[in-house]
């Protein structure tokens, strides 16, 4: 059951870059454990969002010009107070990490941060952050599906894909299917942190299988091992920004 309150977290994510920014952005509101997104791109800019409004974690990269991302984790330490943001460190450097958790940083991202990872980080935070009255979140860990007389759990990271069929869905895993009474945009909407994404109104794929992605006379393919998924024509541009926030590199193919 949910409550009509929520709690939800109220982010300021600080990075120089600006793409960098508007991917964290577009994460965090896609993420259901986020009710506001607040950004910088420096400490300046930061501390200002700071004074103006309640923050309960900073995504904070570390190298910066100017003030870095540590200069502010450790301005905000010796000001802790009850209301004192979180800090949740997101860099390309690995190098630091053990002077960040010296700052009681909450947690440590790298780049390119995947839904998944940046959905545990805020968990974390959460459950440490008084935000008011509790909404009792689906745990989206696992999922039931009917085995003859049993019921097995399963664990969501280890479905592949899924198909729809009527108002069920088929969803894969490496040895087996399941038919399942979810809709393929429930699986899209609630799976989204695990890297689930739709690529056709009768698909929705878990990326992080993806073996091979094939570009061909303005037609794209995703293969999983040996199956062979079509991304169609509208939703391509979603899935490309998509493959490219995980990192993934699409394969060019001459119709030649």
């Amino acid at each position: 059951m949910t409550s009509s309150a929520e709690r939800r977290l109220r982010v300021l994510t600080v990075d120089d870059e600006l793409p960098a920014v508007q991917q964290m952005q577009w994460l965090l509101e896609a993420d259901p454990l986020v009710s506001q997104v607040h950004t910088a791109t420096n400490v300046a800019e930061a501390k200002e969002v700071l004074r103006r409004h309640r923050i309960d974690v900073v995504l904070l990269d570390i190298h910066m010009p100017g003030a870095t991302g540590m200069d502010l984790a450790h301005e905000l330490r010796r000001q802790e107070t009850s209301d004192t943001p979180h800090v949740v460190f997101v860099t390309a450097d690995a190098r630091p990490a053990v002077h960040a958790f010296e700052l009681d940083a909450l947690d440590y991202l790298l780049k390119p941060v995947r839904p998944a990872r940046l959905h545990e980080a805020l968990r974390k935070t959460l459950n440490r952050v008084d935000t008011g009255p509790l909404t009792q979140i689906p745990d989206q860990g696992r999922i039931a599906v009917q085995q003859g007389s049993q019921q097995l759990l399963l664990p969501i990271r280890s479905i592949r894909w899924a198909q729809a069929q009527g108002d069920y869905a088929r969803i894969y895993t490496a040895d087996d299917s399941h038919l399942v009474r979810l809709s393929l945009a429930g699986i899209e909407e609630e799976w989204a942190v695990y890297d689930f994404v739709r690529i056709h109104r009768s698909h929705v794929v878990n990326l992080n299988y993806a073996t091979k992605i094939v570009q061909q006379d303005g037609r794209m393919r995703i293969y999983l091992d040996d199956t062979e998924l079509p991304v169609s024509r509208r939703l391509m541009p979603q899935v490309r920004q998509r493959l490219k926030q995980l990192n993934f590199r699409t394969v060019p193919r001459s119709s030649g």
